[in-house]
């Protein structure tokens, strides 16, 4: 697909174009994804020991830069610039991407993302695909209905899109045992130190004053002393889900009512409602775009196949959460990106 091609697309649906810087300060990145991401930085140090990274991630510069504007208004923004990550892959990664901030009305708006993607789709190469749509909102629903304490309900929901950790804590699960009583104690003790410290410093990415904010939302009173296997055969059954849209409300309220969850889904969580695209096929599919840490309620993506394999053309989501975590708003947003490598 030409560049002039999706440029038309975007701005003739209202977005207007912008240029984002190719470097941010670390901590902007790290405060919301944590020490985690730190090993895949490009960074540096500034003459006044600031820490700045290359840009990995443009819907990060992109947040950054709706902060920097000073406006609460609803703002619809297209960009396309390189990314930059440690990978074994080659580390520059072209983006292209269109995002809604102050996305207030989010059916509206997760509706317009998506339906600006498949515009995007319909002037591709490909001539079928398939548009994946979850919510981890339902997910996070699902999970506070199960029977796990607290302190592990909260432990699933934050680790959702770290999969092979997400993995081995529906491992743990499986086991009757939980922490050493000794190692709580031993950790409180490092923590009362950590607390006479400054808590704006940075610990391996994070600031202080998260790390003991974590460590007392574990809750360690709320031990587990059984074995969860019930919970965890639901969130497996759950997110091995896949089925056309237009019957997912009823697939999903049939499969909590055979669990006894006391849940039920009304037709709000799909912004596409039917699955009547042509040569779009619609599923509800729970298990997408769980690597992107900062989703919070829609996300879909749109998948074809390219040499008979298959390839994620474009996929995007809502992060109501992200310009909060980054400033003193709570600015609700919504986006989407174009996999260039695979146009």
């Amino acid at each position: 697909m030409k560049s002039k091609n999706i440029s038309n697309i975007l701005k003739s649906s209202g977005f207007r174009n912008i240029e984002l810087d190719s470097i941010i300060e670390s901590k902007y990145v790290l405060k919301r994804s944590g020490g985690n991401l730190s090993q895949y930085l490009f960074s540096f140090f500034d003459k006044n020991n600031n820490e700045w990274s290359l840009i990995s991630d443009l819907s990060i510069a992109s947040v950054k830069k709706y902060i920097q504007s000073k406006t609460n208004k609803r703002t619809k923004w297209s960009y396309s610039g390189e990314a930059y990550k440690k990978t074994n892959k080659y580390p520059i990664v072209k983006q292209i991407g269109w995002e809604i901030f102050g996305s207030f009305n989010k059916i509206k708006d997760d509706k317009e993302i998506i339906q600006t993607s498949l515009k995007l789709f319909k002037k591709s190469n490909f001539k079928k695909c398939k548009l994946n749509i979850s919510n981890i909102e339902i997910f996070y629903v699902l999970v506070d209905k199960l029977s796990l304490p607290v302190r592990w309900r909260e432990k699933i929901k934050r680790h959702f899109s770290r999969k092979q950790y997400f993995d081995e804590l529906l491992k743990k699960l499986s086991n009757d045992k939980d922490i050493d009583s000794k190692n709580v104690e031993a950790d409180k003790r490092r923590v009362d130190k950590l607390r006479k410290n400054d808590l704006n410093k940075v610990y391996s990415g994070r600031n202080l004053s998260d790390i003991i904010e974590r460590f007392d939302l574990k809750n360690y009173k709320d031990v587990r002393n059984k074995s969860y296997k019930k919970d965890i055969k639901i969130i497996k059954e759950y997110l091995k889900i896949s089925c056309p849209i237009d019957k997912a409300s009823k697939i999903l309220n049939n499969f909590f009512n055979k669990y006894n969850l006391n849940i039920f889904l009304s037709l709000d969580y799909f912004p596409i409602k039917k699955d009547n695209i042509k040569n779009v096929k619609v599923l509800f599919t729970p298990n997408i775009n769980r690597s992107v840490e900062y989703y919070t309620g829609m996300t879909f993506n749109i998948t074809i196949k390219k040499k008979g394999k298959n390839g994620i053309l474009i996929s995007g989501g809502r992060f109501d959460d992200l310009i909060g975590n980054l400033s003193n708003k709570n600015i609700p947003a919504v986006g989407a990106a174009l996999n260039s490598e695979i146009t």
